[in-house]
């Protein structure tokens, strides 16, 4: 991967959730009507905002992540793993009631399938007034007015393509997975893009898995092709590796087809770091949590 300009002080703003990952790892790829084992299950940290904040952070970008947790002994236990990662709690507030897990069936190819419930797809973001940062990362469906006045006065902001009825909000690049969106046109998903950001929106970056990442202006497209593609056994936070590689690199610089670019080494450098630990850092819960 090439060198990038070392990271500033400044803090980038990640606004996403924290979940709570129950991790099925299936013995056999899904397929209707089958009766398919289980070999393991295990509950995790996860999220959009989660594994964004600690990309960066791990690239050497201060974050300052906005999200929710509850307060129950699930989100008890968040709060101190995090905590203990040094990670910016701030903005973070506790919830009154019980943490939803989200399913995550895990096939023996590393493909994974998240079953979340209307609740948890659901969920807001809000802080008592705007934030201010070098860049901000939306990963989130519904915002407040005090977000959304914040992206209008930040000088970059990169959003995930939020899926349902979500806040419109302005956003510079906007990125998402081809996967969302089967049977649509390059053009159909730029036009929805820009109904949710406005004419703010310069860009889109459509990844696809191991494969090119596709960049389009609303006129021409460009293709970014994996130099070095990985297999793995859990493709778990890989878009969210590839947003915050992304965001450090466009913050450092580079322009949107080099960060995507090296977004994707990045990635796949990350995902095979993971795979050939002995023991990966999953932040799981203790056994009397995850039951």
């Amino acid at each position: 991967m090439p060198d990038l300009p070392t990271a500033t002080a400044s803090s980038v703003v990640v606004i996403g959730h924290i979940n709570h990952d129950r991790i099925w790892r299936l013995k056999a790829p899904l397929r209707s009507g089958a009766r398919i084992t289980w070999s393991e299950r295990r509950i995790r940290l996860g999220g959009g905002g989660y594994y964004t904040a600690r990309r960066l952070m791990d690239l050497g970008r201060p974050v300052r992540l906005v999200s929710t947790l509850c307060n129950d002994r699930h989100g008890r236990w968040a709060f101190d793993v995090l905590s203990a990662r040094h990670y910016d709690l701030s903005h973070v507030g506790a919830l009154n009631g019980e943490t939803d897990c989200a399913d995550i069936l895990l096939e023996p190819n590393g493909e994974r399938t998240i079953l979340s419930g209307e609740k948890r797809i659901s969920r807001s973001f809000s802080v008592p007034d705007p934030i201010e940062g070098k860049a901000f990362y939306v990963n989130g469906a519904r915002l407040c007015d005090n977000i959304v006045r914040s992206l209008a006065f930040a000088p970059l902001v990169v959003s995930q393509f939020p899926l349902g009825t979500p806040t419109s909000r302005p956003a510079d690049i906007m990125v998402g997975s081809k996967a969302d969106f089967p049977g649509r046109s390059l053009e159909e998903i730029w036009q929805t893009a820009l109904t949710i950001c406005g004419d703010r929106l310069r860009h889109l970056a459509l990844t696809d898995g191991p494969r090119e990442t596709t960049v389009y202006d609303g006129r021409d497209r460009r293709d970014v092709r994996v130099a070095h593609p990985v297999s793995t056994s859990d493709t778990t936070g890989a878009g969210d590796s590839f947003s915050a590689a992304l965001l450090h690199a466009l913050i450092g610089g580079e322009s949107l087809m080099q960060a995507a670019e090296w977004a994707s080494e990045a990635t796949t450098a990350w995902l095979a770091a993971r795979d050939a630990a002995s023991r990966p850092d999953w932040s799981e819960e203790p056994e009397d949590l995850a039951d």
